[in-house]
């Protein structure tokens, strides 16, 4: 029986299709997925149990949802989110890291300088590493800067701080905390009655600032310290969008208005007067989206796409893309891996030009899970599409509002073909709406809820304390001879562990059928398994030893004309990735 053994190797590659037949998936395809839950394309390789999200920065103050978040790095501390005041019309929050925390006197301390931490009041020799500026004192109340995102080191309750010099100490009486959400005094009197999302603009026409819309007040910039409303005569009321093109301010979607696009004066955001460069361009369409790509502006509609070139009001020309397709959803558009993408009505399509000059392509790249995507144009509503780009991953990510919606990963793999788009879903994280960016080196992936948090996602092995449901099934592999009879014994899984994980493997044979007889299922344990630098938590608990890409060899019984393979979790372990397998059978018969 020996040597009538074989192997059949797969490499975890390809992501999940839901388009293909079962023949021809399991043979040209072995390494995609007919089931890809809560797993990401890996840059290492294979597939990855996604990495869970953390309330880091607690509720915004106000009531209902969290309406917009963005990472704005350079105004305040980078991190600015909106909700529904309470009372008044400070709708805009920006984040500080501070802490505040009282002394047993301020008497002595300076805002603006350095104070550092000893563990006894005149004796250097006890001074700790931990320093900050001091911001503000009042009452002996202070507020410190330590320059460091949340869940750093702070100074102890109890211990002293003192001055550059240590010529003068005071002692901490209370235990500090982050001083959190600010609220931003709004001018212009802004409702929030009817505003389901706030998006923003990042710009900088000579220092960083961000452009606020709505689609029921006016737009309005912010740049650290003031915000202000754009009331000139010439601008919209109104509008839903903006975007940034050759230094001129665009607006479009006044419920108003909705077929015209604004656009302000060179350098001049608050600036709509004709006689300074501004201007009114009507496209011909209800505006759904603007965006700025390479050395155009597109104007979306739901059936339409045009786009803007040239670079002030003297040569901008409005060019037809297509009037066969459109975009159906606001926040579908972003840009990833060179390419514009936006959801159409027949699924994701790109705007990338093509070898022609000027050409455009807009062919779909989500033929591999069309179903999906008509499930989503036909069954969700898209005005509770959100989404954000990973941009280390080079992975962009689909969320819905809706509780029970799955949403969509969207990463690209390196192949001999070049590089190509994969998808799964994902299940957990209910996002009203989301935004990326970096703050210094590090890159901030943030969601809002329906609850008024906003949480920073690619942080633990949780979703803010719940598990994490992951599954991944094979393709069925029938090896050549989809009527010949295998009897299984070995299913081989090469794993990258990031800690100690279990999971549940399952052999299903012949397509699932009802009459075949399955195993039941295995676990599959990495115990022991190294972790790795920079993505496992080195605790108590922490691994140092054994083989960071086990090979789990399983033994399994049974036999089928097919077998697929389903891994599942469903706790709060470490990542995993799943990166190949190798299944060991005999042939059969034909019966």
């Amino acid at each position: 029986m020996a040597d009538n053994l074989a192997s059949f190797q797969v490499f975890c590659q390809g992501g999940l299709n839901t388009s293909r037949d079962v023949l021809s998936q399991g043979q040209t395809q072995p390494g995609s997925a007919i089931t890809l839950l809560n797993y990401e394309p890996a840059v290492t390789g294979g597939y990855r149990k996604i990495s869970g999200f953390s309330n880091d920065f607690g509720s915004v103050t106000g009531t209902g949802s969290v309406l917009g978040v963005c990472v704005a790095n350079g105004i305040n501390q980078g991190i600015l989110a909106c909700r529904t005041p309470s009372s008044g019309n400070n709708y805009l929050h920006h984040w500080s890291f501070y802490y505040t925390f009282t002394v047993a006197s301020d008497a002595n301390l300076t805002v603006g300088q350095t104070i550092s931490e000893r563990e006894t009041a005149g004796d250097s020799s006890t001074a700790t590493t931990v320093t900050g500026t001091l911001i503000s004192k009042s009452s002996n109340t202070i507020v410190v800067d330590f320059g460091k995102v949340p869940g750093t080191s702070i100074f102890t309750n109890g211990n002293a701080i003192s001055d550059d010099s240590f010529s003068t100490s005071t002692t901490l009486t209370s235990v500090p905390a982050k001083v959190g959400w600010a609220a931003v005094t709004t001018s212009g009197s802004p409702t929030m009655t009817g505003v389901s999302k706030v998006r923003f603009s990042r710009y900088n026409f000579g220092s960083p600032k961000v452009l606020l819309t709505d689609g029921v007040n006016p737009a309005a910039t912010y740049d650290g310290s003031t915000y202000t409303q754009i009331t000139h005569a010439n601008a919209p009321d109104d509008p839903k969008f903006s975007a940034i093109f050759q230094n001129h301010l665009f607006l479009a979607g006044d419920p108003n208005e909705e077929t015209n696009l604004y656009f302000s004066a060179p350098y001049a955001e608050t600036d709509f007067s004709t006689a300074n460069g501004s201007g009114v361009i009507n496209v011909g369409f209800p505006v759904v989206a603007i965006k700025t790509f390479r050395d155009a502006l597109y104007i979306f509609g739901s059936n339409n796409i045009r786009k803007l070139i040239g670079n002030n009001i003297s040569n901008f020309v409005l060019e037809t893309v297509t009037d066969d397709l459109g975009c159906l959803a606001t926040d579908s558009v972003i840009e990833i891996g060179g390419d514009l993408l936006f959801l159409s009505q027949d699924g994701l399509r790109p705007i990338s030009g093509t070898d022609k000059i000027g050409d455009v392509n807009l062919e779909t790249v989500s033929k591999d899970v069309q179903s999906i995507f008509t499930d989503i144009v036909f069954n969700i509503d898209l005005e509770g599409l959100n989404a954000v780009v990973i941009r280390q991953k080079t992975q962009f990510r689909y969320f819905f509002a809706a509780s029970d919606s799955q949403g969509i990963i969207g990463g690209f793999r390196q192949t001999p073909n070049g590089l190509q788009f994969e998808y799964s879903q994902m299940l957990g994280i209910r996002a009203t709406c989301s935004d990326s960016g970096y703050i210094g080196q590090d890159e901030f992936v943030l969601h809002g809820d329906s609850s008024g948090k906003v949480h920073r996602q690619e942080q633990g092995n949780d979703f803010d304390g719940e598990n994490i449901l992951s599954i991944f099934q094979t393709p069925f592999y029938y090896m050549q001879d989809p009527e010949q009879r295998k009897i299984f014994y070995t299913v081989a899984t090469y794993l990258r562990s990031e800690g100690d994980n279990e999971i549940a493997m399952s052999a299903v044979y012949d397509y699932e059928d009802v009459a075949t007889l399955n195993p039941t299922n295995f676990t599959l344990s990495t115990a022991g398994a190294a972790a790795y630098y920079n993505e496992a938590i080195y605790n108590s608990t922490a691994i140092f030893d054994g083989n960071p890409s086990p090979v789990q060899r399983t033994n399994i019984s049974g036999s089928g004309k097919s077998a697929s393979f389903r891994y599942v979790t469903n706790d709060s372990d470490a990542s995993h990735s799943i990166q190949g397998l190798v299944i060991t059978f005999g042939v059969g018969d034909r019966l």
